[in-house]
C-alpha cells in the first residue's frame, strides 16, 4: 500500500499553513499574518476526495483567521475539486444541564453557530461527485456566507450579529427569511446539537479550536511543529 503525493500535497498545501494559535480563551487581539500562496494544478476527475472536517466556533478569533485567510484560499482554486469540506459549528460550547448552551465568547457566538448551522443545512456541502470546478464554486452557498460573516468580526468592535449575518445574506442574495425560519423555529438548535454530539465524540478529542480532521485524522497543532499526512490509496 502506498500513498497519493498529490493527496498529501493538498492537505499540506490547504492545512500546513495553520498558521492561527489554537484557541483556548476569549482572548481577542490576534495578529493577522498574510497566508503563503496556494499553488494550483490541473486535476484528475479520477482522484480520490479528501475528507476534511472543520470544527471551529463563531466568533474565535482564530477560526475567523483560518476561515477567511487559508481555507478560502484552498476553496477558489482547483484543489476544491477532490475535496469533500465539512464545517460543523460547536467548538468549546457546553450544553448545560437544563439544556442551555454555554459559549466561550458569549451570547453572540451561540446565536451565530445557530446562524451557520442553519445556512449550512439550507444550502448543504459542497457536492462530492465530479463535476465543473464553476458549479462547485456556485454551490459553495454556505462556505461563502460564513466566511461573510467571519471577515466582519473587528477585535475587540464588531457588528452586531444579527447585523452581520443580514448584511452577509443581503450581499449574497440569500433568504434572510428561511435562515430566520430556521433559528426561530428551534430547528437550528436541534442542528446545532447534533454538532455538539458529533464534537464531543471525537477520538482523540479536540483539544482547541480550530480542529482539523482529514480523512479522520486530526492535524495536530501544525503553528509549532510540522504536520505530515499520507493518504493511503
Amino acid at each position: 500500500m502506498g500513498s497519493s503525493p498529490f493527496l498529501s500535497f493538498l492537505v499540506l498545501t490547504a492545512l500546513v499553513f495553520l498558521f492561527v494559535t489554537p484557541s483556548h480563551s476569549s482572548e481577542y487581539d490576534v495578529a493577522r499574518e498574510s497566508a503563503p500562496p496556494v499553488t494550483s494544478r490541473k486535476i484528475s476527475r479520477n482522484s480520490e476526495k479528501v475528507k476534511m472536517s472543520l470544527y471551529y466556533e463563531s466568533l474565535c478569533p482564530y477560526c475567523s483567521s483560518f476561515i477567511a485567510g487559508p481555507l478560502a484560499q484552498v476553496l477558489e482554486t482547483d484543489l476544491m475539486t477532490i475535496l469533500n469540506l465539512r464545517l460543523v459549528p460547536w467548538g468549546n460550547a457546553i450544553l448545560d444541564s437544563n439544556n442551555t448552551i454555554e459559549c466561550q465568547h458569549g451570547d453572540d457566538e451561540c446565536y451565530l453557530n445557530i446562524i451557520h448551522a442553519c445556512a449550512i443545512n439550507l444550502w448543504p456541502d459542497l457536492p462530492q461527485n465530479e463535476i465543473d470546478l464553476q458549479l462547485i464554486t456556485m454551490q459553495k452557498k454556505h462556505f461563502d456566507f460564513i466566511k461573510c460573516i467571519e471577515k466582519q468580526y473587528k477585535a475587540p468592535d464588531r457588528n452586531g450579529a444579527e447585523e452581520s449575518w443580514e448584511e452577509c445574506s443581503g450581499k449574497l442574495g440569500l433568504s434572510t427569511q428561511s435562515i430566520k425560519k430556521c433559528y426561530d423555529s428551534g430547528h437550528g438548535k436541534e442542528l446545532v446539537l447534533q454538532n455538539a454530539k458529533e464534537t464531543d465524540h471525537l477520538r482523540p478529542p479536540h483539544k482547541y479550536v480550530p480542529w482539523v480532521v482529514v480523512d479522520d485524522t486530526p492535524l495536530l497543532d501544525v503553528s509549532h511543529k510540522p504536520s505530515t499526512i499520507s493518504i493511503p490509496l
